[in-house]
């Protein structure tokens, strides 16, 4: 059966949690699933999160939330798709340190504040129902250090990236523009900042397939989590036209100039 909406459950603590703690969890989780939402869909008609139920069992704080739009051209089980993505990359991050599927660095972030309960929730859960609740996901200490590793950086070098330019704002930083990359696939994203000079390029290349060269910042599972953009291409939406490996195959015969494959990489190698 399909799924209807998306169950919070939060576990008292030692101490009561304070409104704007409850108020920011439950804010994190409704960006969260924006943010997924936006990477499973570029363009399209965004839900309205609202609480369906809201109760206290025991310990437990209890909040159903499910999408509600007025759009007819988008159908309503599409808008559950990042329910069913948001659990699964929590339950992801409680198993390793890479960024799950449909989430950003910003993400990830969100998840791992999310995850870090102090002293006012002593657990914190999600699972997606339909009627009964599926499996749950608990943002356990485990998925808040797994989070951490995920968007921290281990090397940084030159190279390029290619995705669909999902975001461009203003940053803190003023002197820069922030910027997300949507790679269709890894369904990962990657952010990113450039400077004002490239402001119409990326205006102008926005929600559009691109190669942007710069430093690329990866964790320690090789995943690119950062860039620092210095030169942008708009690429083909897909890669219809391009010659396929067959093509390809035989199109230089005389490339190695008469040498074998074997021979040449010894060479080259300085073998």
């Amino acid at each position: 059966m399909a799924t209807t909406g998306l169950e919070l459950r939060l576990t008292e603590g030692r101490e009561k949690a304070a409104v704007h703690r409850f108020t920011k969890t439950l804010e994190d989780v409704v960006l969260a699933l924006g943010e997924i939402d936006r990477l499973y869909l570029h363009r399209g008609s965004r839900p309205t999160w609202i609480i369906e139920s809201l109760q206290h069992q025991a310990n437990d704080a209890i909040i159903r939330l499910e999408p509600r739009s007025s759009s007819r051209t988008r159908d309503l089980s599409d808008m559950r798709r990042p329910i069913d993505a948001l659990v699964e990359g929590v339950s992801s991050l409680g198993e390793r340190a890479e960024i799950p599927k449909l989430y950003s660095p910003e993400t990830v972030e969100r998840i791992k504040r999310i995850a870090t309960g102090g002293d006012e929730y002593h657990q914190v859960s999600i699972a997606a129902y339909n009627g009964r609740v599926g499996s749950v996901a608990v943002l356990s200490e485990a998925v808040r250090d797994n989070a951490a590793s995920a968007v921290k950086g281990k090397e940084t070098a030159r190279g390029a990236l290619s995705g669909v330019l999902d975001t461009v704002g203003s940053t803190p930083r003023r002197n820069f523009l922030r910027v997300r990359l949507f790679d269709r696939q890894t369904e990962r994203a990657v952010s990113g900042h450039a400077p004002p000079a490239l402001a119409e390029s990326l205006r102008e290349h926005w929600n559009h397939r691109v190669l942007v060269g710069g430093d690329v910042t990866r964790n320690a599972q090789g995943q690119a989590i950062r860039i620092e953009i210095s030169e942008i291409e708009r690429l083909p939406e897909d890669d219809s036209n391009m010659p396929s490996a067959h093509d390809m195959l035989g199109i230089a015969p005389d490339w190695l100039d008469g040498m074998t494959v074997d021979d040449y990489m010894r060479g080259v190698r300085g073998a």
